[in-house]
C-alpha cells in the first residue's frame, strides 16, 4: 500500500478533530432548543436553534464517515472532504455573523481543509484506485 501524503493524514486529523466537536455542538444546540419555554417568541427561538443543529450533525455525520473513508481513497471522498470543508467554513462564517467570536476557529479549520482537500497531493492520492 503506498505511503498516504502527510496532507491527507491532515486532511483525515481534521475531519476526526470535526466530528465529535460538530457533534457536541449539535446536541447542545438541540437541547437548548428543546427546553426553550413557549412566549412571544419561543417557538421562532426554538426553531432557530434546531435550525442550527441540523448542520452541525450533518458536518459531523459526513466528517466521520469520510475520515474512515479516507484510507480507501476514491473521488468520492475527497469531494465528502470538500463538502465538509464548506460546511464548515459556511457554518462558521453565519456564527461570525451573529457576532460570536469562537466561531473564528472553524472559518480558519474550514479554510485549511478546504487548501489541503483540493491540493495536488491530495488529489493524486484519492485518484489512486486502491482495494
Amino acid at each position: 500500500m503506498p505511503h498516504m501524503p502527510t496532507a491527507v493524514r491532515a486532511v483525515r486529523v481534521i475531519l476526526f478533530l470535526v466530528a465529535p466537536v460538530s457533534g457536541t455542538l449539535a446536541l447542545r444546540f438541540a437541547v437548548a432548543g428543546a427546553t426553550v419555554r413557549s412566549g412571544a417568541f419561543g417557538e421562532l427561538i426554538m426553531g432557530l436553534l434546531f435550525l442550527e443543529a441540523l448542520p452541525l450533525a450533518v458536518l459531523a455525520v459526513l466528517s466521520l464517515v469520510v475520515a474512515l473513508k479516507t484510507a480507501k481513497g476514491g473521488n468520492g471522498v475527497r469531494a465528502g472532504a470538500v463538502v465538509a470543508g464548506w460546511l464548515m467554513t459556511g457554518a462558521a462564517v453565519v456564527g461570525a455573523l451573529a457576532h460570536h467570536t469562537a466561531w473564528g476557529a472553524g472559518v480558519v479549520l474550514g479554510a485549511v481543509l478546504l487548501f489541503l482537500a483540493t491540493g495536488p497531493d491530495t488529489r493524486d492520492w484519492f485518484d489512486t484506485p486502491r482495494l
